[in-house]
């Protein structure tokens, strides 16, 4: 790639992003690489591919039936929880914290349990 296509790009990345963050960037490219704008570009790819991965992450959603992820926006999950609560305050029915901590415990061993209900 042309360098200043490549320091075009970086300029552009840079714009987006807080002072602090530009910072840390700049000093890891330069204590862990030879310093070249190449290496820079490959460090703002990666920042990129972790900052995509977190957001992903950081998704609303639910369970359906088959136990797959079903993506909703952040009102769909404040007004389903919303919900959820308002129920428990009338019926009194909800899943203790003892229940759910030992499902949570299990979830990646052998011995997962079934999301508690």
């Amino acid at each position: 790639m042309v360098a200043s296509h490549i320091q075009q790009q970086i300029v552009d990345h840079l714009r987006n992003l807080p002072g602090e963050r530009v910072k840390a960037l700049v000093l890891d490219w330069l204590t862990d690489s030879d310093g070249n704008l190449e290496a820079f570009d490959r460090l703002l790819a990666d920042q990129s591919v972790a900052a995509d991965a977190m957001n992903t992450a950081l998704m609303f959603g639910e369970l359906d039936s088959n136990l797959h992820f079903q993506p909703l926006s952040e009102t769909e999950m404040i007004q389903k929880s919303r919900e959820v609560l308002e129920d428990y305050q009338r019926t009194g029915k909800g899943v203790s914290h003892d229940l759910v901590r030992e499902w949570a415990t299990s979830l990646g061993t052998d011995n997962e349990l079934p999301c508690p209900k």
